[in-house]
């Protein structure tokens, strides 16, 4: 859900859209907005936004944490273990009816569909107390092979995560909470249950950009752009080795004098690695090769400056071009990067 860059008119519309919406519905966006009602949209729109950056991860999330459960079920029960009768005996009322549920709807009676029934409450509910002795005692490890953690602990962390979950499938305004501290839950969570899986959801979340495109009151044009930079960067100068290149998601690449020349990401790096590989063979000393020479080899050149007080709205006319990265800064100092959003511009 890409943000338009043409402003809306409400003026024919407004009521109809509310009306359509429920004024129920419409009634926090608008206290929340001090009865400005076009600001009142801005947040309803900018609610959307954050339910569907979220979904990515919640959907990594689900999936990967109910296989994991599956597998253990299957290895302690049987490998039909929603057929089993100590896995079904050991259930409460409420799970058994969500599971037979799930068995109804399944396609086929194998355990891949009747599993991509069952909802996230169905496994979620199984950390509760009652399940401890029942399957846990013995299996949290194998459940979170990257931390040590109880049955307890991790039940509260998946029910917080769930009823999360459940406030996004509902609509409901989800943007006045610690969104940042429930994106750090969901990856910590899917880093206990695979580390690789972490790293993937991480790198292809777009939640914190989604964070910075917060409506003001005012309108987008009030908005700074120091409030929209990432922060998560490193600097290295050009004579530094490749080596010297950290995990953070933009490196910014500086001369002598401190002046910024180019913004790297992961991908550049791994195409010049793959350009510096002889007969497939990718053995190759960081130590070996300047920022320098990755610069010049991929004819980087996609960085433009800027002042922290300058307006967000601005830089558009600069992405557009082939600008792709603006390094945001505060008398000298570096703040953080705002990189082209395709989608948008």
């Amino acid at each position: 859900m890409a943000e338009s860059q043409v402003p809306y008119n409400y003026a024919a519309n407004e009521a109809s859209i509310i009306e359509n919406l429920s004024k129920e519905r419409f009634a926090p966006y608008l206290k929340n907005a001090g009865f400005n009602t076009q600001y009142a949209f801005s947040l309803y729109l900018y609610n959307a936004r954050l339910s569907k950056s979220f979904l990515y991860l919640l959907h990594i999330l689900e999936v990967t944490l109910r296989n994991r459960m599956s597998e253990i079920f299957s290895v302690y029960f049987d490998e039909k273990w929603f057929d089993h009768s100590s896995f079904r005996s050991g259930l409460s009322a409420e799970s058994m009816d969500a599971l037979d549920r799930g068995i109804r709807r399944a396609k086929k009676p194998n355990k891949e569909d009747i599993i991509s029934t069952l909802t996230f409450d169905f496994w979620s509910n199984l950390f509760r107390p009652e399940y401890d002795r029942f399957v846990w005692q013995t299996n949290m490890k194998h459940l979170l092979p990257n931390v040590s953690m109880t049955r307890k602990d991790f039940e509260k962390t998946v029910r917080d995560i769930n009823d999360f979950r459940n406030r996004i499938a509902h609509y409901e305004p989800i943007h006045k909470m610690n969104l940042s501290q429930m994106h750090v839950n969901i990856l910590n969570t899917l880093q206990w249950l695979s580390t690789e899986t972490s790293l993937w959801v991480k790198h292809h979340s777009t939640v914190n950009e989604c964070l910075r495109m917060k409506p003001s009151p005012g309108g987008d044009a009030n908005v700074l752009i120091s409030e929209r930079c990432d922060k998560d960067f490193s600097v290295v100068t050009l004579d530094e080795t490749i080596s010297k290149i950290k995990t953070s998601k933009f490196t910014i690449c500086v001369d002598e004098e401190g002046d910024i020349k180019a913004v790297l990401k992961n991908e550049h790096l791994a195409k010049y690695l793959i350009s510096q590989s002889e007969d497939d063979e990718l053995i190759i000393d960081l130590k070996s090769h300047n920022v320098s020479n990755l610069i010049e080899k991929l004819c980087v050149s996609n960085t433009h400056c800027c002042s922290a007080g300058e307006a967000y709205k601005t830089i558009e006319k600069y992405f557009k071009s082939r600008v792709s990265f603006f390094v945001v800064l505060d008398k000298g100092q570096i703040m953080g990067v705002v990189e082209k959003a395709h989608g948008r511009y």
